[in-house]
């Protein structure tokens, strides 16, 4: 595939990398594939407490399977004013601070270029964090190659690396103006948590931070099976649960109001 000769000789000239790893199935690709090609990387991670459960642990288990570096930055996203305040701007704030983290620990460690795992696919629009990247000199190689969602998940059937449900961050569970809170972080991430045991696919508990009411968004063929299940979700200390009829939507929990 002349996208993939590309987007070796694109690493190559970006070596030594530091890759910003989530944990998700993009970033997981970038890392494997510069290992793959002998790009000299390393891996950094950022737990900012907003991070879904399980991804901070599948990006140790890639890095430990490959062989590569990685670190581990804790920033605590809670303590900015915009992100807890949960302003228009959240996720350009918070995206931005992450970067600046990644940018400075890769310095210090002697990379010479940030790369994240964004796409041709990803649609500034629905991402405001890409802005930070840009203006952070962040460099994206598989938009930079025209690599969109299917080419990316066609490395990862080739490198092994496990293709994931996209998972934003659990501050998009809570809409616009609702002040994000550990206590409604929690509920979101144990509620979804528990329905990953019995529902595949993209799960989203939407949840107003001020009254712990749920909305829980899942494929429509799977109703059936969450109406069972809404009695254990709202053990978990919500007010209130329900079934968005629409199944899951991009957007952010302000979906859940158009």
């Amino acid at each position: 595939m002349a996208r993939v000769c590309g987007l070796d000789t694109l690493l190559k000239s970006y070596e030594p990398i530091a890759v910003a790893l989530s944990g998700g199935t993009d970033s997981s690709v970038l890392l494997a594939f510069a290992r793959r090609h002998t790009v000299r990387a390393i891996g950094i991670s950022v737990d900012t407490g907003l991070t879904p459960p399980g991804e901070l642990a599948a990006a140790r288990e890639l890095s430990d399977r490959l062989g590569v570096p990685h670190v581990v930055i804790s920033l605590d996203m809670l303590e900015i004013p915009a992100v807890r305040e949960n302003r228009p701007d959240r996720c350009y704030v918070c995206k931005r601070a992450m970067m600046e983290a990644v940018a400075a620990e890769a310095e210090r460690r002697g990379c010479r270029t940030v790369v994240d795992g964004t796409h041709a696919d990803d649609r500034p629009a629905m991402r405001p964090g890409m802005r930070a990247l840009s203006e952070l000199g962040i460099r994206s190689p598989f938009a930079e190659c025209g690599m969109g969602k299917e080419d990316v998940e066609v490395l990862a059937g080739e490198l092994g690396v496990p293709v994931r449900p996209p998972s934003a961050c659990l501050a998009t569970r809570i809409p616009t103006g609702d002040a994000v809170t550990r206590e409604c972080l929690a509920l979101v991430a144990a509620a979804e948590a528990l329905l990953a045991q019995e529902i595949p696919g993209k799960i989203r508990v939407r949840c107003t931070g001020r009254h712990a009411r749920a909305s829980i968004e899942v494929d429509p063929a799977h109703h059936r099976r969450l109406e069972r299940l809404l009695g254990a979700v709202k053990e978990l200390g919500f007010e209130d649960v329900a079934i968005a009829p629409g199944g899951y939507r991009e957007g952010g929990a302000d979906s859940w109001k158009r």
